[in-house]
């Protein structure tokens, strides 16, 4: 099945490093004033630059296409998901995407709380924060049997999942300067599908003008009927309103006679 272009968030790789660039730039002020340095003792710039990756997906349209199909709030659909299938790679998604969604949830948007649930019991926020530490680690388990030996994103998958307090309080410092960023994101590529749009609109109009003047032209050359010529007359002005150059240099059809 083909897909339609994602003209919205279309952005060349300067635009995209230059906002991941402003993401990480926010975490990393945010450890700064929450103090986070003090409450995790570990090495963890590796970790900074994936949840600037993170947010940055999140305000995909293509991400959320790909993740949704996976996710829920039950823990008890992510394992049906998960014994469904053989395939590690899978398994592996679907704990991490489910993971970061929690995550995501829980600190910058703060409404898994406020939804309505099945059932009768209400699920606390220390729920998903051991849902999400769970699923983290399941995801770092298959990504080191998937490649057999311990990775760099293994290890961010391990940290995230032992301090997800930590990093879920860091991302709430975060919330505001995301918040922010996604909505003039969205404004600034809107303006680029728009103006793209303008511009194939009249590309589109001026193609559409040129092919309706030359049929009539062509007729008129056929027939010489002067109904005819009237009509490419009136079409050749309509065409000028489009493109003012058109018939003024050598290779273009001039003017009906």
């Amino acid at each position: 099945m083909t897909k339609e272009p994602y003209l919205f968030f279309d952005i060349d790789k300067g635009e995209r490093d230059s906002a991941i660039r402003f993401l990480l730039s926010s975490i990393l002020r945010s450890r700064l004033d929450g103090d986070f340095n003090r409450l995790i003792e570990e090495f963890d710039e590796d970790v900074n630059v994936y949840l600037a990756h993170l947010l940055f997906a999140v305000a995909l349209p293509e991400y959320h296409e790909l993740s949704e199909p996976y996710l829920s709030t039950e823990s008890s659909d992510v394992l049906r998901w998960v014994k469904a299938t053989e395939d590690r790679t899978i398994r592996y998604f679907i704990f991490k995407v489910n993971a970061d969604h929690l995550l995501v949830h829980l600190s910058i948007f703060g409404d898994l709380t406020a939804k309505p649930w099945r059932g009768i019991f209400r699920k606390s926020q220390r729920h998903f924060v051991e849902l999400g530490r769970l699923y983290y680690e399941q995801a770092a388990n298959y990504h080191s049997r998937i490649y057999r030996k311990r990775t760099g994103v293994g290890d961010v998958l391990e940290k995230l999942g032992r301090n997800f307090d930590a990093y879920s309080g860091l991302l709430k410092l975060v919330r505001r300067d995301y918040l922010h960023f996604v909505t003039r994101f969205r404004d600034q590529a809107f303006d680029k599908f728009l103006e793209e749009l303008s511009v194939y609109e009249r590309e589109s109009t001026k193609r559409a003008r040129i092919d309706y003047f030359l049929d009539l032209y062509s007729e008129w050359l056929k027939t010489k009927d002067p109904a005819l010529k009237t009509k490419a007359d009136q079409a050749f002005e309509e065409l000028k309103k489009t493109d003012p150059h058109f018939g003024k240099g050598p290779s273009h059809a001039s003017k009906a006679p």
